[in-house]
């Protein structure tokens, strides 16, 4: 009986940050898969290339694109990448091709290669939100891909009645490390807090857009609360290395650190309070029990699309779960400082309405798991599976 084990190509596409951090993780399990050898190829940032995809077909950076009507001036360039991407797939001829998120970019390629790829079997990971708006997608990736890997509970329903073979896999969530021992005075001494002060976390977002929306709120919030308080605060900023050079035109009359990407989480232990721009972030700060605002804002033409065709009222994961605001969002119109300032000195002064919100949280994150095994080996169960 031959030892040699049967080789498998493995094409990830992932074009965002967050889709980044998944293929990370997604990598790390399938080098440790031991009955098959397993070659990695495709499009990912640089936690995919610290991980092990050896390059990227391109740098993600350039997809950085946000907002319905801000993808026009960017759209021949769009096209030129998923040409480029069409070709690098023809010419590998992944066994298994797995798409990570992204919709607008992965739901063209997998209509372009549909036909042309018969043998390679074709994953989506992180299902569109059909449940929020445009329905349509759920039928239209039911046509092109053989397997699908939902992060969220509640999603599968609206795949399977496709006939579409789909799997809950966990929360990625879940790949973060709680228990890893925090060095609590290297940060202050490392960041410049003062002793006594309130730490709060501010996570902008990871696009450009949502930066320049999101900043000019912060300094207003905060310049509110040192008007009405008598302690000391200090914010903790976390923007993408690639945005910080957008962010020095900003003026801060208060004590703040752009926090380094490897100090992410260490921080987050150590904040009294946070404002979160939706999406994983935010889920992430209550997984580390730091009770969150929630807040976001849209461009005008894009906030009034969203407005007609996005069908759910809340924005927060955790919310959604829930059905309920068990997180404060102000959203759009009410993403006002002097509304989210009140808000955030109840989280600072009522230790019991911030553990609250804390203790509903927890609640809400057992939902995103399935079993005890990470997400990304459940993936990989279902992504080898398909070739066994």
């Amino acid at each position: 009986m031959s030892s040699i084990k049967k080789s498998i190509k493995v094409y990830l596409i992932a074009t965002e940050p967050s889709g980044d951090v998944i293929g990370s993780s997604l990598i790390k399990s399938l080098k440790k898969v031991k009955k098959r050898r397993i070659q990695i190829f495709g499009i990912g940032g640089p936690k995919m290339i610290n991980s092990g995809l050896t390059k990227s077909l391109f740098s993600i950076k350039e997809l950085s694109i946000f907002g319905i009507f801000e993808i026009i001036p960017k759209i021949y360039k769009v096209f030129y990448l998923l040409k480029r991407t069409e070709k690098d797939l023809l010419k590998i001829k992944p066994n298994v091709l797995v798409t990570i998120d992204s919709p607008d970019f992965n739901f063209r390629i997998l209509k372009r290669i549909s036909n042309k790829t018969p043998f390679t079997k074709k994953i989506h990971y992180v299902a569109p939100t059909v449940w929020a708006w445009r329905s349509g997608r759920a039928k239209y990736l039911s046509n092109y891909i053989d397997k699908l890997l939902t992060i969220l509970p509640f999603e599968n329903k609206y795949f399977t009645k496709y006939n579409l073979k789909t799997k809950f896999v966990g929360h990625p969530i879940y790949e973060i490390r709680k228990d890893k021992k925090n060095n609590k005075k290297n940060l202050y001494i490392k960041y410049k807090i003062k002793k006594g002060c309130k730490i709060i976390s501010f996570l902008p977002g990871s696009r450009l857009l949502e930066i320049k929306k999101s900043i000019p709120v912060l300094i207003d919030t905060i310049n509110l609360i040192r008007n009405r308080s008598s302690f000391d605060i200090h914010v903790l900023i976390y923007i993408l290395p690639q945005l910080k050079k957008y962010f020095n035109k900003y003026k801060f009359d208060f004590s703040y650190s752009l926090v380094d990407e490897t100090d992410k989480y260490d921080a987050f232990k150590i904040s009294n309070a946070a404002i979160s721009t939706s999406g994983t972030v935010a889920v992430e700060l209550s997984y580390f029990n730091i009770p969150t605002i929630v807040i976001y804002k849209l461009n005008f033409f894009s906030y009034l699309i969203a407005k007609i065709f996005v069908k759910i009222k809340h924005a927060n994961l955790l919310n959604i779960l829930e059905k309920k605001y068990i997180i404060p969002e102000f959203l759009q119109f009410k993403c006002r400082p002097d509304l989210i300032a009140n808000e955030l000195m109840k989280l600072l002064n009522n230790t019991s309405y911030a553990q609250k919100q804390i203790i509903l949280t927890k609640n809400a994150l057992l939902k995103l798991k399935t079993n005890n095994k990470l997400p990304s080996i459940n993936a990989v169960n279902e992504i080898i599976s398909d070739d066994s």
